[in-house]
């Protein structure tokens, strides 16, 4: 398994997909609802393709049941993260840690044993996560956001090793795809209009524009991120996907107006660096 030039740049796209639908998610001031707007949508266009390209091997579903539960679980860490601190503090801890913890599950569990090159970018990915995460007088609203990014980069790590597992014994990673995202939609939609009643539904007549965009977003990102996942290493594909963290970076100076001071900048591209070393090595 290695991870060629064109599976690299595909990979690369899928980092900038997802840093797009996050940014939507930050938009609204309800974190729930702006991940169910985009879940709706998601849901629908995953049976879509569903329709098309039918139902994985019976091999994957054990896989994919699993993965539906920690998906939704990263969803609740993600919401809270977001309702608690700015999107280029959030995204970054969470994105960067999930390699870190890519690379011990797929060690343990696949047997995918990094080079001499991929553990430096494991030390630079973690001092620049600490670099990120330290602040002089820290408020009580910076280390929530850090406890549940970290929750976040925890479940991200999960269904990564998980789907991987999935995708490569699916036989149908598209349809692998759209059924989990038809399975997570369910139940996060669910969970909003529990808790939100008809805001959703009202949310949903006023804002569709964006949840279509950010389901679909969602939706094609993690098609090729599995679809990377069955024809590279997992650790390798997880790193070079989180080089997001640059491009959420950005999005949010310029969509949110989030301060991006020199050690966020120089921590955010040693993220990055770290990335481009654990995705290139072999």
């Amino acid at each position: 398994m290695t991870l060629d030039l064109p599976l690299l740049l595909l990979v690369l796209l899928a980092a900038l997909m997802h840093a797009g639908w996050n940014l939507i998610a930050k938009l609204g001031s309800d974190r729930l609802i702006a991940i169910a707007l985009m879940k709706a949508p998601n849901m629908l266009v995953a049976l879509a393709v569903l329709a098309f390209a039918g139902l994985p091997a019976a091999e994957s579903w054990p896989f994919l049941l699993v993965s539906s539960v920690v998906n939704c679980l990263y969803f609740y860490f993600l919401v809270n993260a977001y309702q608690a601190g700015d999107l280029s503090l959030a995204y970054p801890v969470a994105r960067g840690l999930a390699p870190l913890f890519v690379l011990a599950l797929s060690a343990i569990f696949v047997h995918e044993i990094p080079s001499l090159a991929g553990g430096a970018g494991v030390v630079l990915i973690s001092v620049a996560i600490f670099v990120l995460a330290a602040r002089r007088g820290a408020t009580r609203e910076h280390w929530a956001t850090l406890l549940w990014a970290s929750g976040a980069g925890l479940t991200i790590a999960l269904y990564t090793i998980i789907d991987g597992l999935g995708g490569r014994s699916s036989a149908n990673v598209v349809g692998y795809v759209a059924a989990l995202n038809v399975l997570t939609g369910v139940a996060v939609c669910g969970a909003a209009i529990a808790k939100r009643g008809r805001v959703v539904v009202s949310a949903l007549r006023s804002n569709w524009k964006n949840g279509l965009i950010g389901g679909v977003l969602m939706l094609f990102a993690y098609m090729i991120v599995v679809y990377a996942l069955t024809l590279a290493p997992m650790a390798q594909v997880s790193a070079l996907r989180e080089s997001s963290v640059i491009f959420a970076a950005i999005l949010g100076v310029i969509f949110l107006r989030e301060p991006l001071g020199a050690r966020r900048i120089i921590a955010s591209a040693a993220v990055a660096i770290g990335i481009a070393i654990l995705a290139l090595s072999g």
